[in-house]
């Protein structure tokens, strides 16, 4: 008898690493534009949305909230405004706490 528990277990136990919009969140920049740029429009909006859920990114929440729709090249502009923030906060955060470290150490 198949153990239907342990399917589901192996399914939730696996990285956080293996979600897409993970990996694109944490990508390297060196070429990001281009590769966004290649990405669907409804891929973009799907990882604006997964990134940040309370902003107006689909179709329907944009009509919602009177909003013109998110055209391709504004995705790909924010999206890639949103990586490049969170680069420059991860390199915030890890130089600061160097520092911290740093003074302790003294």
């Amino acid at each position: 008898m198949e153990n239907k528990f342990k399917a589901n277990r192996e399914f939730i136990s696996r990285s956080i690493w293996s979600d897409w919009r993970e990996r694109l969140k944490d990508s390297e920049i060196n070429g990001l534009r281009q590769r966004l740029e290649v990405m669907d429009r409804e891929v973009l909006i799907d990882w604006l949305q997964w990134y940040n859920p309370k902003g107006n990114y689909t179709d329907r929440k944009c009509m919602d909230n009177g909003v013109k729709p998110l055209c391709k090249s504004k995705a790909v502009e924010y999206t890639y405004r949103e990586i490049l923030r969170n680069h420059t906060k991860k390199l915030y955060n890890n130089f600061s706490n160097g520092s911290i470290q740093l003074m302790f150490n003294n």
